[in-house]
């Protein structure tokens, strides 16, 4: 998979959707969030990381919490009234076009779920569309443009 078309097909929908975003491009991989840290600098409040899942019934579905956390399937379950399952990377994929560790958390279709928490910020950074770029946004336009279900879904502390 070539990093930039997917980095250019991320920007192609901020455009075409009048997403009011920055596309932040890095030398380095910023595969993980420890990568993510080293790299940018960015503290990381403002981190946040997009797990694809499936429902029954077949939709996408994005749990969006901030990157110190893990998505709690059983939350996501509930703020979604569903059962869900974690898709593998491939999966992830083949249903938003983003690679595992450039995940944005737009730009594809899907139901999205964001933790209350990330709401705490004016901004965040999301996946860029490959590991080596991140997009800046205001949680506001977050809500205007994914009209997201708002709920606590953040589980453990990741390692």
């Amino acid at each position: 998979m070539n990093v930039g078309s997917c980095e250019e097909k991320l920007n192609d929908f901020i455009k075409t959707n009048n997403i009011s975003a920055k596309h932040l491009q890095f030398d380095e991989g910023i595969h993980t969030v420890q990568d993510t840290l080293r790299v940018t600098g960015i503290d990381l409040k403002y981190i946040t990381k997009s797990m694809i899942f499936k429902d029954r019934q077949g939709r996408t579905v994005v749990g969006m919490v901030p990157a110190e956390f893990r998505v709690s399937t059983s939350q996501l379950c509930k703020a979604m009234n569903a059962s869900v399952e974690l898709c593998s990377p491939q999966e992830s994929l083949e249903r938003t076009g983003y690679p595992v560790g450039g995940m944005p958390c737009f730009g594809y279709d899907a139901v999205v779920v964001i933790d209350n928490k990330i709401f705490e910020n004016e901004h965040i950074y999301t996946g860029g569309g490959s590991e080596f770029s991140l997009v800046k946004i205001s949680t506001e336009e977050l809500k205007r443009i994914l009209k997201p279900i708002i709920a606590r879904i953040r589980g453990n502390k990741s390692n």
